[in-house]
């Protein structure tokens, strides 16, 4: 018994008790943190991967929507500039207009004046005292007069100014009276001059300047030809050539030529000179011209106002791309080379052509051939670039050759990279947070992973611990069999043992299962994290889809609801013209203009606010007038009701508080029916009558009450061929200057009353141009909408 019993100890006993306890301790560690640690890495790779498609799938919507909210931004943009730079050169032109008029006028009555002209001239304060300049050989008056009077050479006997010479320059003082106050006033000139005929070219020029002493200067040999033959070669042929056609004394031709930019003889710098011819009474012969210089720093600092991101820039040139206005960074952008062209040594005209350009690229820009604008993207000095171009209106230039119709052109340039900053901010962002993520998550893991490792440790050596005390059970408790109990049978210290045993193997069966369920518990954690990333995902992925079909709405509605200028076009009788600009993305303006069965149907209202809200009711609004339309409806005030209380029920719905101004125009035969409340109807008739036809006893605002059909009124209205309707939103009427006084009714009513003998289009384009005018670099705070209809 005794052998037996120590047999069974030996083989009960462990063999070399440390170095099974430090093998099983290594298995036991290896399997479970090789387990933990594959599954947080794997955590982490599915992770990092959602994040990253996430955030490509984000850039790829953020630059779609970029992509057209930038070239909306800089179409609207370089439209607004084009127009106002139209209005400015307009204004300089209007103002040299007025001094030819006037001039040509004293031509006109010359006979019947010239006593009140001699006598002018004799007066003290207009007499000029010239005075001879042997080394230059010309007359000139002192520069304590108003304006400088210079007599050529060429025009003198032996050093003596002629009779003849002197009466053209007494019978020009009086201009001295004037000229001051339209260098002072009006459009900002460098100076305004007077030439005399071909036979007489003395020259009047105000602020006074040494013209002489500045052409010895920069122009020998001036003195030797004829003014106009020296200094601008064969402009005055060209205005002769307009006589030669059968209609010139019928036709009203635009008298206006546009010189490119020279050096100014004056010491006036680098100008552009705008002529305006003078005749005789019968309109045949050249009897002269009055002339202003506008500096070509002007142009440069009304083009240089534009901002465009940081270094963007605009460019204003000519239709054989001589770029005319331009600051010295965008020169240098697009590589420009400046020269002087001069003929016959006469005034030299400055030159920096596109096609010139050093770089290759911007040669071969090729300037818009209609008022539609033009969209590039194009590289210079291995940088993307945006070019913007819009085609200015029609002028008369001259330059050396003929007067023929020319088209300036305005571009925009800008960095695409500087337009497209958010959207790299974004990226950038994006990177950082996925980052941010990861590290967060490997710092969790690892120190999850270390904790876990060192329970998991302390309880495997525990567990082996007790293992190696333990005799006829440690082997099953080896294999994992942790309920194993020792049978005791005596009360002896081997039943104590066994007892002891017993109390240990509960009590490591109970630890092993507690630790399972720690393992799971932090398994179940982890996979809840992982849970939440994901559903954290899935909501950034929807909210960036939200946000993207949002915008495109905001784009569609504005395409969707305005009628096309086609269909304007094919409407028989009516000559209409219509604009909209929102204040936002999405405006709350509605017009329209529908057909059917011989019935014009026109519609303008105005929703409460702007934005998506806005333009959704706006749409709505569209929806029901066409629905009623086609459903044959041709009572007008029935017609409005119906529309009324699908708006309203509607508002209902969504519950909105918006509300909306609506009038209905019903045209046919002549007639126009309007029916519903909105802003008044002008209109302008052939001859120029103006009336006003107020609606706001017409109807109550659409969607703030379910029955208004007691409230709707109708009234009719003749409209002549000739005569000229406009319906508009208070957009127009309240738009704000810098001040913030308001553009108003009145105002409005006279730019229709001066232009309503032109076309739609051209009374819509004078409407938009005055109300941005007054407006200026202020903001406009609502919609602006105008809708012009005209019977031909």
């Amino acid at each position: 018994m005794a052998a037996s019993s120590d047999k069974e100890r030996e083989a009960i006993a462990p063999r070399g008790p440390l170095s099974r306890l430090t093998k099983f301790n290594t298995k036991f560690l290896l399997v479970t943190g090789i387990s933990v640690l594959l599954g947080a890495v794997l955590n982490m790779v599915v992770a990092r991967q959602g994040i990253h498609r996430l955030s490509e799938k984000s850039t790829r919507e953020i630059e779609a929507g970029l992509n057209t909210a930038t070239r909306e931004y800089l179409t609207n943009h370089i439209d607004d500039k084009a127009q106002h730079t139209n209005f400015v050169l307009k204004h300089a032109y209007s103002d040299l207009e007025i001094a030819a008029s006037i001039v040509q006028q004293s031509i006109d009555y010359g006979q019947d004046i010239e006593p009140m002209l001699d006598a002018a001239g004799a007066l003290p304060v207009l007499k000029d005292k010239l005075s001879y300049n042997p080394k230059g050989n010309w007359y000139q008056n002192g520069p304590n007069e108003p304006g400088a009077v210079t007599v050529w050479g060429y025009l003198l006997n032996q050093g003596t100014i002629p009779p003849s010479v002197q009466q053209s320059v007494d019978r020009t003082a009086w201009l001295d009276l004037i000229m001051p106050s339209f260098k002072s006033h009006g459009a900002d000139k460098l100076q305004i001059y007077y030439v005399g005929p071909r036979e007489t070219p003395i020259v009047r020029m105000v602020p006074y300047t040494d013209t002489g002493g500045e052409s010895d200067k920069k122009y020998p040999g001036h003195n030797e030809k004829v003014w106009y033959d020296f200094f601008f070669p064969g402009l005055l042929e060209s205005w002769m050539e307009w006589t030669k056609s059968p209609d010139w004394l019928k036709q009203t031709r635009d008298q206006i030529t546009v010189l490119p930019p020279y050096e100014d003889a004056a010491g006036g710098g680098a100008v552009m000179t705008v002529f305006h011819p003078l005749w005789s009474k019968d309109r045949l012969q050249f009897a002269g011209c009055v002339g202003i210089d506008l500096t070509l720093a002007q142009l440069i600092e009304s083009i240089k106002d534009v901002k465009l991101a940081q270094t963007g820039f605009a460019f204003l040139a000519q239709s054989d791309g001589n770029v005319l206005a331009v600051n010295e960074a965008g020169a240098t952008t697009l590589g420009l080379r400046s020269s002087s062209d001069s003929s016959e040594g006469g005034v030299g005209l400055l030159m920096r052509r596109l096609k010139d350009s050093k770089d290759p690229v911007v040669a071969s820009i090729t300037l818009p051939t209609n008022e539609h604008v033009d969209y590039h993207e194009f590289t210079i000095a291995g940088q993307q670039h945006i070019l913007v171009l819009q085609q200015l209106q029609a002028l008369n230039s001259w330059a050396g050759a003929s007067i023929n119709k020319e088209y300036w052109t305005l571009g925009f340039v800008v960095p695409k990279n500087e337009m497209y900053a958010s959207l790299i901010a974004a990226q950038n962002a994006l990177e950082q947070s996925r980052t941010t993520i990861v590290t967060t998550q490997i710092f969790i893991t690892m120190v999850s992973f270390l904790v876990l490792m060192l329970g998991v440790y302390l309880v495997s050596r525990k567990m082996t611990g007790a293992l190696v005390a333990l005799s006829a059970g440690a082997t099953r408790m080896r294999e994992g069999d942790y309920s194993v109990r020792i049978d005791v049978d005596s009360r002896d210290e081997i039943g104590q043992l066994g007892v002891a045993f017993n109390d240990m193997a509960s009590e490591i069966e109970a630890y092993t299962n507690n630790l399972e369920e720690l393992v799971g518990e932090r398994t179940r954690a982890l996979e809840k994290a992982n849970e939440e990333i994901s559903e954290l995902n899935a909501k950034l992925a929807q909210e960036n889809i939200r946000l993207g079909a949002e915008l495109n709405v905001a784009r569609q509605l504005q395409l969707m609801v305005l009628p096309a200028p086609s269909e304007l076009q094919e409407i028989p009788g009516l000559d209409i013209a219509g604009y909209m600009a929102p204040a936002d993305e999405v405006g709350g303006d509605y017009y329209d203009v529908l057909r059917s069965d011989g019935l014009v149907k026109i519609g303008i209202g105005d929703v409460t606010g702007h934005g998506l809200e806005s333009g959704v009711l706006m749409l709505m609004v569209q929806t029901a007038v066409r629905t009623l339309l086609a459903a044959n409806e041709k009572d007008p005030k029935k017609f409005l009701s119906i529309v009324n209380k699908v708006i309203y029920q509607n508002i209902q719905r969504i519950r909105s508080d918006k509300n909306l101004s609506l009038t209905l125009l019903d045209y046919s035969d002549g007639k126009l029916q309007l029916t519903g409340q909105h802003e008044d109807l002008i209109i302008v008739r052939k001859d120029g009558t103006l009336e006003r036809v107020e609606t706001m006893g017409l109807g109550l605002p659409i969607g703030i009450d379910l029955d208004i059909s007691d409230f709707i009124g109708s009234i009719e209205v003749a409209l002549e061929a000739g005569d000229v309707a406009t319906l508009f939103s208070d957009g127009i009427t309240e738009a704000e200057d810098s001040s913030e006084e308001q553009y108003g009714i009145d105002r409005l009513c006279q730019v229709i009353s001066r232009n309503h003998e032109r076309n739609s289009k051209e009374i819509k384009d004078a409407i938009i141009e005055d109300v941005l005018a007054h407006v200026g670099y202020n903001k406009i705070h609502d919609d602006i909408t105008v809708l012009v209809i005209k019977r031909v």
